[in-house]
């Protein structure tokens, strides 16, 4: 094991199904030092949906002497404003790394099931609905949402690249596509919120 782990959110789902609707600067310290502390964690994956959010828990992260799993998770973000908020972040991520912090920057998180154009549903609750309810036959008929995410994985690396000069994943859970043609497979390795890494080329 590489290191020991956990997953802190900053809130993720969008409008009243926020997850976390009560944010402090100094609940956010607090917390890091109880998971550097007293959780004796060497990294943190901070997940989450807005960018300043992010930005405030790396910094104290990285104070706390953790290893910062920056983690965008935009849930429901309409399709054309995804490559600009995942530039923003970047450059975010870039901030903390530049401060001398070990920062991986994780460019999104099962993105065919939780944000649009992918596979069938207005919302994350529609696309998860119609996968708990699928048959074989309608997980067979993915061909062509596996080309478009490999496709749009490779935009979100290009861009992510431009801004953010450290370590690149993606975070893909079991019901995730199983191939991805831009992703490059790596050792596998327990990290933050158990996600295997691997690096976008």
């Amino acid at each position: 094991m590489r290191a020991r782990g956990i997953n802190y959110d900053t809130g993720f789902l969008p409008g009243e199904e926020l997850s976390r609707k009560s944010f402090t600067p100094e609940t956010v310290r607090h917390d890091m030092a109880v998971i550097s502390g007293d959780l004796h964690c060497d990294a943190v994956r901070i997940s989450g949906r807005e960018p300043e959010r992010l930005s405030i828990a790396a910094r104290h992260a990285a104070a706390a002497g953790l290893e910062v799993w920056f983690a965008p998770f935009p849930v429901d973000l309409p399709r054309d404003q995804l490559l600009p908020f995942f530039a923003d972040c970047a450059a975010r991520a870039e901030a903390v790394r530049e401060t001398g912090a070990d920062v991986v920057f994780v460019a999104g998180c099962e993105i065919s099931a939780f944000c649009g154009g992918f596979l069938p549903g207005e919302t994350y609750g529609d696309r998860m609905r119609a996968m708990a309810a699928a048959d074989m036959e309608w997980w067979s008929s993915l061909g062509p949402v596996q080309e478009r995410l490999n496709a749009f994985l490779s935009q979100i690396a290009a861009t992510v690249r431009t801004h953010f000069g450290g370590q690149v994943t993606y975070a893909s859970g079991p019901l995730g596509i199983r191939r991805l043609g831009c992703v490059r497979p790596r050792r596998h390795r327990r990290l933050p919120g158990r996600l295997q890494r691997r690096q976008l080329l």
